[in-house]
């Protein structure tokens, strides 16, 4: 019985969805200039309210002092409030599990860190048409290292200004 309740409210709410899920790709500048890729899928739940996974990973960062790889998976939830037929916001909260490995220039040590936080952010949407949206983001992610041997964490990005595509399925 319960199974059958829990399919009958999925059913339902995706019926009164414009679209049940969305796949987004986007690219980030940090707040130190670091470059991020930027990957999510999101699914709605019902109506407007929907959760998001998101994978994000930088590729360059510092590289004249350190080679630094972090990557941000996260799980979000989100509400999408239409403003009007062609621009809707949608804020976003939820944790984050930050994953860093660093390695100074010309030394073989590499430290390694991993961090959960709450998160969150904020993103305007222009819908090009009914399957297709570009977007403009925000996202802080807090404080997710203390200062690690020589890596200053004030040097890691702790904010995220994302630009990129989302296509509703």
């Amino acid at each position: 019985m319960k199974k059958i309740v829990t399919s009958l409210i999925l059913i339902c709410s995706l019926a009164v969805s414009g679209s049940f899920a969305q796949i987004g790709a986007g690219y980030s500048k940090g707040d130190n200039d670091s470059n991020n890729g930027t990957g999510f899928i999101g699914l709605n739940v019902l109506g407007n309210i929907g959760l998001r996974l998101e994978y994000s990973k930088n590729f360059s960062e510092h590289s004249e002092f350190s080679k630094e790889d972090i990557s941000r998976y996260g799980l979000f939830a989100t509400y999408t409030l239409p403003l009007t037929s062609a621009f809707s916001i949608t804020p976003k909260a939820g944790l984050i599990k930050t994953d860093g490995e660093f390695e100074v220039v010309d030394t073989i040590k590499t430290i390694s860190d991993s961090s959960t936080n709450f998160t969150y952010g904020l993103e305007l949407n222009y819908h090009y048409n009914e399957m297709i949206s570009l977007f403009v983001g925000y996202t802080d992610y807090g404080n997710k290292f203390d200062d690690i041997g020589s890596v200053k964490a004030s040097e890691l990005d702790s904010a995220n200004y994302t630009f990129g595509i989302k296509l509703d399925i």
